[in-house]
């Protein structure tokens, strides 16, 4: 079963977050993450897609919503 854990590179070592498995010996598998690892922040999306941006209103744009659904028929069992 494969298990994983985290730590820090730091001249030449790994410093490891937490304790470890039991293990004599294993194989292991270091891969080198990005310096910033922090979580993105929902805001961030804005700076990808950009902000909503429409010349009609609130009120507009929900009647809009609104007339163009469409009723279905009743259904009797």
């Amino acid at each position: 079963m494969q298990q994983a854990a985290y730590g820090t590179y730091r001249n030449g070592q790994v410093f490891l977050d937490g304790p470890t498995p039991a293990l004599n010996e294993t194989k292991v598998i270091v891969v080198f993450l990005e310096e910033n690892t922090t979580k993105p922040k929902l805001t961030d999306i804005f700076s990808l897609y950009g902000a909503w941006e429409d010349a009609r209103t609130a009120d507009e744009i929900v009647a809009e919503t609104r007339n163009s659904r469409i009723a279905r028929a009743d259904i009797q069992l």
